[in-house]
């Protein structure tokens, strides 16, 4: 179970100076979908608009998520649609972020659950972060920790991001543990767009990823996946 996926958490608010509401949007177009040592789909349109609004020294946050499967194997993932509250702020030399998300897979019997989350970043060389979750219909919960350094060229902004973490699932099947990174670049559109791309590699200690899908199920699985996007975002 999860939250908003790590790519859209970008363009979610972190607390500044900015008009009192503020919405924003992105959509990403991606070969697969990574998140947390696992696949949770093949070739997707994912999508995510929301608002925020400025309260006391933070933000607060409300956003919805909508991750479809494309292409001719799409019935071998999930359709997933969240409802995600939120807020976050700037301290001194970190910013901080908590959510709740109500996670929902349309036209699945699967259960809706609930999902909390909480990250935070430091004011440091490339950049740390510590990301954990606990979903408390399943039990599950992990801890993710991830760095890496940006620059610019042009008129592009570049990163490259190294990931390590691992999930406990609440079923008491093994502990899920993986490493990998991730490589972007993101130019801007004016004052309030930007468009982007990026690859993803990763690799976890499970066969958590679909290696071959024939007839809309997945018949043969591996250790490691490779998800290739890009996406635009804005505000307004």
């Amino acid at each position: 179970m999860r939250a908003i996926g790590p790519a859209l958490l970008a363009v979610l608010p972190v607390a500044e100076a900015a008009a009192e509401v503020e919405y924003f949007s992105e959509a990403i177009v991606s070969s697969s979908v990574i998140d947390r040592g696992e696949q949770i789909g093949g070739p997707s349109l994912q999508v995510a608009v929301g608002a925020d609004w400025v309260i006391g020294p933070g933000e607060v946050y409300g956003a919805l998520y909508r991750l479809t499967p494309l292409g001719q194997d799409q019935e071998a993932f999930a359709d997933e649609f969240d409802y995600t509250l939120g807020y976050a702020w700037d301290g001194e030399g970190y910013a901080a972020d908590i959510s709740a998300s109500w996670l929902t897979y349309p036209g699945l019997a699967d259960e809706p659950s609930l999902e909390l989350a909480g990250e935070i970043g430091l004011d440091a060389p490339l950049g740390p972060t510590i990301a954990a979750f606990y979903d408390t219909e399943f039990e599950d919960y992990g801890l993710e920790v991830t760095a890496g350094p940006e620059w610019d060229v042009g008129n592009w902004s570049s990163y490259m991001i190294a990931r390590a973490g691992f999930v406990e699932p609440g079923d008491g099947s093994d502990t899920r543990t993986y490493g990998g990174f991730e490589i972007g670049a993101v130019r801007p559109v004016g004052e309030t767009a930007e468009f982007g791309g990026y690859a993803r590699m990763e690799f976890a200690n499970q066969d958590s990823f679909a290696d071959t899908v024939e007839g809309g199920n997945i018949v043969d699985v591996t250790d490691s996946g490779l998800a290739v996007g890009a996406f635009v975002a804005a505000t307004f």
